[in-house]
């Protein structure tokens, strides 16, 4: 697997037998958890803090409040893939993620398997807070840290 271009983020994965449905291709709503796996890697990769210190330090988490999907070929059990992140925007609270499935093996320009795109919020998790449970900015250093890494135009 080739190192990731600017503003592109390669999450590798392996299909396990409990992502896959009977058919041995991978379950539809499981590309779901693999979009957030690419999301918690990102953080550490480029941005330079680890999602579990993000949520339980800092007490920020980024759920997801909009997701979708589009399914073009089947990924199976056994396969290596790869989940591509970049960023297509980012707001006051907001960011829009954009997602690309294929397989590890094929080139970098090749038809991705599965595109995606979530909206995540910076939410505040700390109970004392007036904030709590709600949308706050995203914190400077990870803004800073996001426009670093690159911000694409949708595609």
């Amino acid at each position: 697997m080739s190192a990731s271009a600017p503003g592109v983020h390669r999450h590798p994965i392996e299909v396990r037998f409990g992502d896959c449905d009977p058919a041995g291709i991978v379950y539809f709503p499981r590309f779901f958890d693999f979009f957030h796996q690419a999301m918690e890697s990102w953080f550490a990769a480029h941005l330079e803090v680890d999602y579990g210190e993000v949520i339980m330090g800092r007490k920020i988490g980024f759920p997801a409040v909009h997701t979708e999907a589009d399914f073009a070929r089947p990924c199976a059990f056994g396969e290596r893939i790869v989940v591509e992140l970049r960023v297509e925007g980012m707001g006051r609270s907001s960011l829009r993620l954009a997602y690309a499935v294929r397989g590890a093996a094929d080139p970098a320009d090749s038809p991705p398997r599965v595109v995606g795109k979530t909206v995540v919020t910076a939410f505040d998790l700390e109970p004392s807070h007036a904030s709590y449970r709600r949308a706050i900015p995203i914190p400077e250093g990870l803004a800073r840290a996001i426009r670093a890494f690159g911000i694409d135009a949708p595609r």
